[in-house]
């Protein structure tokens, strides 16, 4: 069955204590399966308190991240790694299974010019340790293609399947987000044919990162890919109402997305479970 989730920055910018108080209950409440914490300062975190409240309230964890600017892969690959490793320890000891998002790169860093060979082999040599790491602990590691705006590295699920290749790990699967195929891609189905059975990952996020249904992404399209994709992986409604401080700059988020995670929750959220369970897509009731 596939887990139905949201991603932590509707409720807080920083994964504290606080933070994930707020969260897992309020998920619980909405009848959510899964939490995708954004982890971008691992050591900042709780283990043994997070853990606590995912088991009380029945709700599963996941993790994505970018890398930060002094660990960027394709400049610094064993920094690069060694952030990855921690930061997989650590999603590893929350109890998530997969690892993902921008976890090739910073986000916002862009040299100016295509990718290079050069810039894809220091990134598998980086990734490639992790995916194995990843394997050991039976969790997935997972590349999102991100939009040409936010990175100039990997775009296109075809780019992400191609670098999934040079890394070589059967740990290693697709992250797509219907915000950045909505601008990359020819439509959503051909992105997932295009990830040729590796996504695994979904983000559903609106056209202006804001309320599922209020924009143009073509939900029903998106819903009917997947059903014809048998996908039964996670699906994670990403919308930045709390936006961490470090991604504000390279996500251009500089207005509120929505009125507030209320309007999402009791508008975008039932609007999106509806579409998806009227598709025939196996998700659990509320």
């Amino acid at each position: 069955m596939i887990r139905f989730g949201m991603h932590s920055s509707l409720w807080t910018s920083a994964w504290t204590r606080e933070g994930a108080e707020l969260s897992v209950a309020d998920a619980a409440r909405h009848g959510l399966d899964i939490i995708e914490i954004a982890l971008l300062e691992p050591d900042k975190v709780d283990v043994d308190h997070s853990r606590a409240l995912f088991k009380r309230h029945n709700v599963a964890p996941t993790a994505s991240l970018g890398l930060p600017i002094e660990a960027e892969a394709t400049q610094h690959p064993e920094k690069a790694q060694a952030f990855l490793m921690r930061a997989l320890e650590v999603s590893h000891a929350l109890g998530s299974n997969t690892l993902c998002g921008v976890i090739y790169s910073t986000l916002g860093y862009r040299t100016g010019a295509a990718p290079t060979d050069r810039e894809y082999d220091a990134i598998a040599r980086a990734l490639k340790p992790v995916a194995r790491r990843a394997a050991d602990y039976g969790m997935t590691l997972g590349l999102e293609a991100c939009n040409r705006y936010e990175t100039h590295l990997v775009n296109t699920a075809r780019q992400a399947l191609d670098l999934a290749k040079r890394i070589n790990e059967p740990a290693m699967m697709i992250h797509l987000d219907t915000y950045h195929t909505n601008i990359e891609e020819k439509g959503f189905a051909a992105a997932l044919e295009e990830g040729a059975g590796l996504v695994r990952y979904v983000h559903l996020s609106e056209s202006d990162r804001g309320v599922p249904g209020s924009g143009n992404i073509d939900w029903k399209s998106v819903m009917i890919a997947l059903k014809g994709a048998s996908f039964d992986g996670d699906l994670v409604v990403e919308s930045f109402v709390n936006m961490p401080p470090q991604l504000a700059s390279a996500l251009s988020v500089w207005r509120p997305v929505a009125r507030d995670r209320d309007e999402v929750l009791d508008i975008g959220l039932p609007y999106i479970r509806s579409l998806a369970r009227a598709t025939g897509l196996a998700i659990r009731e509320a």
